[in-house]
């Protein structure tokens, strides 16, 4: 008879169990400090997939006393990233964006991306040379279940929705953390990946829907007939911080500069973004585009657009006449821009010169060694000189100037002896990060007051839209938010971004809106408010992050991706 103990003891050796075990206090562990849930709501369908994929690693490695640890580790790492990106960034990260980590490592510091890439070479490395080649029949066969999912997913995504959909928990579709919680992060991340799959497919039935292409022609018709050739500057403030939000953080003196304090005066607007922490591009497709960036066909909308002509607001008001114009701070590489400016209808685009060399420009970086990134204000007085120029030679052609600056990004270095620190955070609070960016706001406050000041000289009677693209993530992430008390911890309060207004010359007062709302003021604006008399405009009453979109809001997303894909 065998002995009980000796059992025991041989169970909680085995590598499954322990693996599993392990997993469960990893995952429960990292939701305490602001991971993704833990497992126990999920086990019903993440736990078979789970094993099974290291029951899969497990028969392609050698065998060894090594073999245990390392056929858990791709699985571990791939727990670990979900959990980091969400903690980073709010969000769910899909098997799509692994196509993205090349402009990640492009955007890092050449050490950190060095460090980067010479860790992930080891560990493949590491795994390579640990391959069973000798017994890759078995390793096949073993397989077999993971071949099949792969080929329905990527082949047959209608199907595989239809038959699995029924076995999920309940699919929260505002809410990714909630999903996961339910369902696991191995399982989601099929499911999403197959969503997208079959979100591609369905663009076909869309690229011929007569009522919203008819509706966007009338509209631009009725700028045309209304604008009285006035000019729309859209500026997207590259994670636009304004201290004054958190309510638990005292500052030695107020951080925007008194230039901006009296710009804004009383008003005090926001616009709930897309995204948190990263992600910029999703914000540039919703107040570009005026539908939610639903990531539906990928990641990221702008990775998919080829360059076909679109219905966004560019487009839009190049059909009334206008010159479309974009000028970006940053590199023409990342997130497809240059395609998907194209795309949504710009005429001309604009990069630095060094980041796009070779290019028609009329912008430079100016010194970014110390900061890295362009500073707003060298950005914006070279468009002001450049609208100056343009509104002087075409005092007939109205203009949309769009502008992305990029100095904001993380993580938010200054160059002391241009932009020496001058605010402190008091009361024994440390944190390095949040310091810098403070710091920031006060020069960036101050240079965008300048240019807005500058472009009501030139240009009295025209609309003037500063957003934030999304709120960095500073040292972690969302935990940060919540112990600063931003937006008092209101519900979701990291997608609230500061958004200022300014209609020929006088800073209004709108209630909390989408970024996806930033078309529908700009038309409203320029047909004398008759757009919003005869469509739904959401920035005319409160709004709150996580309300459901209008219900006609898929139907236009799709539209609009089905003939950005083209």
């Amino acid at each position: 008879m065998s002995n009980p103990t000796l059992s025991l003891i041989t169970i909680f050796f085995n590598r499954y169990f322990a693996f599993f075990l392990f997993i469960l206090a990893y995952s429960s562990v990292l939701h305490n400090h602001g991971g993704l849930p833990p497992l126990w709501s999920s086990l019903r369908l993440e736990a078979p997939l789970l094993l099974y994929s290291y029951f899969l690693c497990n028969c392609v490695l050698k065998r060894s006393p090594w073999q245990p640890f390392l056929a858990a580790l791709p699985l571990i790492l791939a727990y670990t990233i979900t959990d980091i990106y969400y903690m980073v960034y709010g969000r769910f990260v899909r098997i799509v964006e692994v196509t993205e980590i090349p402009e990640l490592l492009d955007i890092l510091p050449f050490h950190y991306a060095t460090l980067v890439g010479l860790a992930c070479i080891i560990i493949l490395l590491v795994l390579f040379l640990s391959l069973d080649w000798k017994n890759w029949r078995r390793s096949l066969v073993a397989a077999i279940p993971a071949l099949v999912l792969i080929f329905a997913v990527e082949l047959a995504p209608a199907s595989f929705l239809t038959t699995s959909e029924p076995l999920y928990n309940k699919i929260i579709g505002w809410s990714d953390a909630l999903s996961v919680g339910n369902n696991g992060r191995l399982t989601m991340a099929t499911y999403f990946e197959a969503q997208r799959k079959n979100s591609i497919e369905k663009t076909l039935a869309f690229r011929d829907r007569k009522e919203f292409i008819e509706q966007m022609a009338a509209l631009s018709q009725q700028i045309r007939a209304s604008a009285r050739n006035r000019n729309v500057h859209l500026v997207v403030l590259e994670s636009f911080l304004d201290p004054k939000i958190f309510s638990g953080l005292k500052l030695s003196q107020p951080a925007a500069a008194p230039a901006f304090k009296k710009l804004i005066g009383k008003t005090d607007t926001y616009s709930i973004s897309p995204v948190f922490g990263g992600g910029t591009a999703q914000a540039e497709f919703e107040v570009l585009c005026g539908v939610p960036a639903l990531r539906a066909l990928s990641s990221v909308e702008f990775n998919v657009f080829t360059g076909g002509k679109t219905y966004c607001l560019p487009s839009i008001l190049d059909d009334a006449g206008y010159k479309t114009m974009v000028s970006n701070g940053h590199k023409p590489k990342f997130f497809n821009a240059i395609t998907a400016y194209k795309g949504t209808g710009f005429q001309n685009i604009f990069f630095p010169l060094e980041n796009a060399p070779g290019t028609d420009t009329y912008l430079s970086t100016g010194d970014t060694k110390k900061e890295w990134y362009m500073f707003d204000g060298t950005l914006l007085n070279q468009n002001l000189a450049y609208v100056t120029k343009y509104l002087q030679e075409h005092p007939g052609k109205p203009l949309f100037n769009y502008i992305m600056t990029i100095y904001g990004h993380t993580p938010h270095y200054l160059d002391e002896t241009l932009r020496p620190r001058i605010i402190k955070l008091v009361s024994g609070q440390k944190d390095e990060q949040l310091e810098r960016a403070v710091n920031q706001h006060y020069y960036r406050t101050e240079a965008i007051a300048k240019y807005v000041q500058g472009l009501l000289k030139i240009d009295p009677h025209s609309l003037i839209i500063l957003v934030s693209d999304h709120v960095p993530p500073l040292t972690f992430g969302p935990l940060t938010y919540k112990k600063f008390k931003y937006m008092k911890n209101i519900e979701n309060s990291i997608y609230y971004n500061r958004i200022v207004i300014i209609e020929n010359g006088k800073t209004m007062q709108y209630d909390t809106m989408h970024h996806y709302d930033v078309p529908k003021v700009i038309a409203n604006y320029l047909t004398d408010g008759v757009y919003c008399r005869n469509n739904q405009c959401n920035f005319d009453k409160k709004t709150l992050a996580g309300q459901a979109a209008p219900t006609d809001s898929l139907d236009n997303y799709m539209t609009i991706m089905a003939h950005a894909t083209m």
